[in-house]
């Protein structure tokens, strides 16, 4: 039960915004996410990255292409995640795994996908 609700609220975090509106840190690690965005779709959809387990971008090859870009967006989501570990009462390695479900969740089809077990699939 405990699972379910600390789920469903770093779930309603993410969706709604709160987590980048309500923080002080937020406008500017939304604002980097957000310019990210398409550049981790292009290497997405490349089939250059794909999201692991633990809720952050994975190289899935020897090409690194925008590695920069990837170290970026990791390092962002690590912060996101240990602050809300730290609203929620729960560690950021538990909001990443939790974080991991709701993008694999809503990762387009083609998208690469690591499993709990660290096997990785593409989404169908």
């Amino acid at each position: 039960m405990k699972r379910k609700v600390l789920m469903g609220i770093i779930s309603i975090a993410f969706s709604s915004g709160f987590i980048f509106s309500a923080m002080a840190f937020g406008q500017d690690i939304k604002a980097r996410i957000k310019a990210r965005r398409p550049i981790i779709l292009e290497l997405k959809a490349a089939g250059i990255i794909g999201e692991n387990s633990a809720g952050y971008l994975e190289f899935r090859g020897s090409k690194k292409k925008n590695e920069d870009v990837v170290k970026a967006e990791n390092s962002d989501r690590k912060i996101v995640y240990k602050k809300i570990g730290e609203k929620t009462g729960t560690t950021a390695e538990v909001v990443g795994q939790r974080r991991a479900l709701k993008i694999a969740e809503l990762a387009k089809p083609g998208d690469w996908l690591q499993n709990a077990s660290g096997k990785w699939y593409k989404k169908k």
